[in-house]
């Protein structure tokens, strides 16, 4: 697979419009419940269990690059990217999956939060996703109570992607995906890149596990505007 060039002349970024990043999976994928039990990254039977303070390589299915970073109750993930497939005369589209309750990467049938779609810019789950506008380091589990479903968005429904758009000349189709309740800023003028809201901060919970987490930057090493898609983000169980 390769990624979208910076390279890209507009016209060809235009006729992408209504898919690059805004993202409209081909993939149908078929997922099974997350399970419900509360797990601790230090009990037996979670696939990774990382010492405080190490930094070690993503595991999982078709993970092609990435490493995963303890603090404590907190863990920092970079360059996160797993085997990714494109479609003939479009940018590359394809899917990640995540499981915060072992430390590793999923697969399409067991997952708990799913970058989806063209340059993986939607985030999905196979249970709840939440998202409130509070620094990640404040978010306690009480907040899950007030924080926000994910709005109306052609991309689906129970996906936070594009929470608006910048720019000159943006077509109608890019921006029906702009609902002010996404994770990303999408710069149309600017390079058409991609950077997260600031002070927003995403949940998960499924059962007794509730997690926060938020994306930092979807580019090869956080260089906004390098290749792409390579997930940076931190997540803490609460």
């Amino acid at each position: 697979m390769t990624t979208i060039s910076k390279t890209l002349s507009r016209l060809t970024w235009i006729m992408a419009g209504a898919l690059i990043l805004v993202s409209c999976s081909k993939n149908n994928d078929i997922v099974t419940p997350g399970t419900d039990e509360k797990v601790s990254a230090d009990l037996p039977g979670v696939s990774v269990i990382i010492p405080d303070g190490s930094t070690v390589g993503i595991t999982g299915p078709n993970v092609t690059s990435g490493t995963i970073n303890r603090s404590g109750a907190l863990y920092t993930v970079a360059n996160f990217r797993q085997a990714y497939t494109s479609g003939p005369g479009q940018p590359p589209d394809g899917n990640f999956y995540w499981r915060f309750t072992v430390n590793e990467a999923g697969t399409p049938a067991n997952f708990q939060i799913k970058f989806t779609g063209i340059a993986t810019g939607d985030i999905t789950s196979n249970d709840s996703i939440r998202f409130i506008d509070k620094s990640f380091a404040s978010v306690v589990a009480a907040d899950w109570a007030t924080a926000n479903n994910p709005g109306a968005s052609p991309a689906g429904s129970n996906v936070i992607g594009m929470n608006s758009v910048v720019g000159t000349g943006v077509p109608p189709a890019v921006i029906a995906y702009a609902n002010g309740a996404g994770w990303y800023t999408y710069l149309w003028s600017a390079g058409h890149t991609v950077i997260p809201v600031a002070g927003r901060t995403l949940l998960w919970k499924s059962g007794a596990n509730l997690f926060k987490f938020e994306i930092t930057s979807i580019y090869q090493n956080g260089v906004t505007g390098g290749a792409f898609p390579y997930y940076n983000f931190k997540y803490q169980q609460l």
